[in-house]
């Protein structure tokens, strides 16, 4: 019976053993696949918004290089789904005509809180990437966060994955370059000149929506994200596109844009009756309200 119970002690040791060691050889291997990865800390934004203007609106700079990116992005839709393109900008088209001071809120938004879905790289604001082994996590400044499994994972079986907003994207390493591979991606999706009307920028896609991305750093301060975009019900043929993100050099901390969703008061375009509403604050009365003591 004692040279039982030892023998057992002595396997449960051996077996904690062998468990530590394979912690360690884990850890060892899991800080060698880390050392490999490319460095993308830091913010980030769209190139079109580098000399951004007061109020969210582009400087000349930026107008120029969103021409260019609106001719790369023309896309040809199919017999069958150019209608859904044709009704939708009718639609803003004379909502616009009805008010033209109040322009209307876009389908897909919904205003102040509302979360960008896929792709979420167009918006002015800041981006951050975190970067592991396992998966590489894209955080945009408006709240969306988008998961880019790079473990190995395959996408869901077709009976078990639905469409949502980011989509579901798995990705795999190619040196420096991270290929991204996105499907059930939910639509509207927010590319502004897929439609070739800056005014119409959600676009309706079908459930057959594909996406290629490969991201890359091209030196310190600009990153490339190369779009592929596939629909066979929507799109006549894939578009293809390469955006440019620069590094933001006088922010060193996330921002919480949605933290004045909660004070209408603080809303600078709140949505009003389906338009968007400026307001503009009254100049402070007060030396203590102009400080905010």
């Amino acid at each position: 019976m004692i040279r039982r119970a030892i023998a057992v002690v002595a396997m449960l040791l051996w077996a904690g053993c062998v468990h530590v060691a394979r912690a360690q050889t884990s850890s060892k291997a899991r800080i060698k696949a880390f050392a490999k990865l490319p460095d993308w800390s830091g913010l980030w934004q769209f190139d079109v918004w580098t000399d951004e203007l007061d109020g969210q609106q582009m400087g000349p700079e930026g107008l120029r290089k969103t021409k260019a990116y609106a001719a790369a992005m023309e896309a040809t839709f199919t017999s069958a789904w150019q209608p859904k393109i044709d009704q939708l900008r009718k639609a803003a088209d004379a909502a616009r005509a009805a008010d033209p001071n109040n322009p209307p809120a876009y389908e897909g938004y919904g205003g102040c809180g509302w979360v960008p879905g896929f792709p979420a790289t167009m918006l002015p604001g800041t981006y951050e990437w975190r970067v592991t082994p396992e998966e590489t996590t894209l955080i945009s400044l408006l709240g969306s966060v988008r998961h880019i499994y790079t473990d190995g994972r395959p996408h869901p079986p077709k009976d078990e994955v639905w469409p949502t907003s980011q989509g579901d994207s798995i990705g795999h390493w190619q040196g420096a370059t991270l290929v991204v591979d996105t499907v059930a991606i939910r639509t509207p999706i927010y590319l502004p000149t897929l439609a070739r009307r800056a005014e119409v920028p959600f676009v309706p896609m079908s459930n057959q929506l594909h996406s290629v991305e490969r991201i890359r750093m091209v030196n310190q301060n600009q990153m490339q994200i190369q779009f592929t975009l596939e629909d066979p019900i929507a799109l006549t043929k894939p578009v293809n596109v390469t955006l440019t993100w620069e590094r933001v050099k006088d922010i060193n901390r996330m921002e919480q844009n949605a933290d004045d969703c909660d004070d209408p008061a603080n809303d600078r375009n709140p949505i009003v009756n389906g338009r968007f509403e400026t307001i503009t604050k009254p100049a402070p009365t007060t030396p203590t309200e102009s400080t905010g003591r």
